[in-house]
């Protein structure tokens, strides 16, 4: 019994001995790895606080420190000027609340941010504000902004320049830095105001900002003085500033473009594209609508159903399914902004798609049989006139019949936008089927020439026959009918 305790007691105790090693591997590994990773961190973020600390001001006295300086030793006097120590006195006292770690945040002024120093503490170094930075003579005054007053065409922003501090007067050139931040939104939050950008630096104390503040956002200024000495850093911000004219809805989108993709079960599948316009207010979303045009009973051209869909701001194509063989499409796009609790709409872009026949083959490329050469062209195609309907505008043309059809009385007739008085016109192209020798062409302009063909069979290689259709002036129609009706010129 004895002994079996005794075993027992000496199995525990190496078990405890074990454990207690382990324990002690641990706490050494512990102890070891922040004298590591603190190496590793410090350098890596003093190669951060390098890389991303702003240096418009320390460019700006580099820039003036340099400005006498000849060409061949300009690059010299620049990367000297780059190490130079800004001006002001590091904080005693204020010794951070992570020294204990002993980070290296930086090595040289050059590395700090601004107006910050970097200062040493007992086992580190960290970037502060000098303690007397305002109380230095020699330096140019901090400057106060002004209210950003809107003229008729700019946006005037001015500040002091600390005349009549005598106890601060430089002799030195002064250049002055002037920066914006900025957020979108009818209503001014302090919250939501970005990152500082910098605008333009002058020797002015005022500025003229043209065409570079946006309708619909609200604006901050601030101005630092700097000398080749140095500078105490920028001014408090402006009152904030919007400027009178509210925000545009957006232009439409642009570059309408159709890409036939498939045709499966006499149905057909198309790809719409655009590209976003360029605006003041971001796109929040598209709204996409197709419908099938038909002529109604007057000939005019008629929607028989819209359809729509809402597409992502990040997508600029759509694939439009089930369209129905040997018919015309319009398609349009429009672009929907949001500013504060409202929309804004753009305007619709569009473009009329046709459709081939249901007899069209998987591979659209290849043209179908054409007539035999004797057969192949349509004679006789010629303009009668161009007709006035309630702002309607049609042509009447005729050909003559083909001999010896066996498709007796069908033909295909194509009509294309050639050119435009207007270069802003919405190019057009139709199609349509007809089993007369007589057709009205409609959907016409003014001041505009149309690409007739007339063919025998659909989607000819080479056309039948051709007739260039050239419509007159809304004047012209004025004159002819001249019995007080109103007149759309913009048709």
């Amino acid at each position: 019994m004895t002994k079996k305790i005794t075993l027992s007691t000496i199995h525990i105790v190496k078990m405890t001995f074990k454990m207690q090693v382990k324990i002690l591997v641990v706490m050494v590994f512990l102890l070891m790895v922040p004298m590591v990773f603190s190496r590793d961190f410090d350098g890596w973020l003093m190669r951060m606080l390098s890389k991303h600390q702003s240096n418009s001001l320390s460019k700006a006295r580099c820039d003036l420190m340099c400005l006498d300086v000849n060409k061949e030793t300009k690059s010299k006097c620049r990367s000297q000027c780059r190490h130079k120590q800004k001006p002001g006195t590091c904080p005693v006292t204020d010794t951070p609340k992570w020294e204990d770690a002993c980070v290296e945040a930086c090595n040289s002024d050059s590395q700090c941010d601004g107006t910050q120093r970097c200062c040493r503490h007992t086992c580190g170094s960290t970037c502060n504000e000098p303690i007397d930075l305002l109380t230095l003579s020699r330096l140019p005054p901090l400057p106060v902004m002004d209210k950003a007053k809107e003229k008729k065409r700019s946006v005037l922003v001015k500040w002091s320049d600390g005349v009549g501090d005598a106890a601060r007067a430089v002799p030195e050139k002064i250049l002055y830095l002037l920066e914006e931040q900025h957020h979108l939104g009818p209503k001014y939050e302090e919250a939501r105001l970005g990152q500082w950008n910098l605008i333009l630096r002058t020797n002015k104390t005022k500025a003229s900002l043209r065409n570079l503040l946006k309708p619909g956002h609200w604006y901050r200024f601030r101005v630092a003085a700097v000398s080749a000495i140095g500078t105490r850093g920028f001014s408090e911000p402006s009152a904030p500033f919007t400027p009178r004219r509210g925000p545009r809805p957006l232009p439409p989108p642009k570059k309408l473009k159709v890409k036939p993709l498939k045709s499966e079960n006499g149905t057909f599948t198309i790809r719409l594209e655009w590209k976003e316009p360029k605006s003041d207010l971001p796109v929040m979303r598209y709204k996409v609508f197709w419908s099938r045009r038909a002529r109604g009973v007057g000939g005019e051209l008629d929607s028989l159903l819209v359809n729509h869909q809402t597409v992502s701001k990040d997508q600029t194509s759509i694939d439009i399914k089930d369209l129905q063989a040997n018919s015309m499409y319009f398609l349009q796009v429009q672009a929907i902004s949001q500013f504060g609790l409202g929309k804004l709409r753009s305007d619709k872009a569009a473009v009329f798609y046709n459709t081939p026949g249901s007899n069209v083959n998987q591979k659209q490329d290849s043209p179908p049989q054409l007539l035999r050469k004797r057969d192949r062209k349509i004679k006789g195609l010629k303009l009668h006139k161009v007709l006035w309907n309630s702002n309607r505008l049609k042509a009447k043309i005729s050909w003559d019949p083909v001999a010896n059809n066996e498709e007796r009385g069908k033909y295909y007739v194509y009509w294309r936008t050639q050119k435009c008085q207007n270069p802003k016109k919405l190019k057009k192209d139709f199609s349509a089927t007809t089993e007369e020798t007589t057709f009205e062409i409609y959907e016409l302009d003014y001041q505009c020439s149309y690409i007739v063909n007339v063919n025998k069979l659909q989607r000819n290689k080479y056309p039948d026959s051709e007739l260039i259709v050239t419509v007159p002036s809304c004047e012209y129609f004025k004159q002819k009918v001249n019995n007080g009706t109103r007149f759309n010129c913009d048709t």
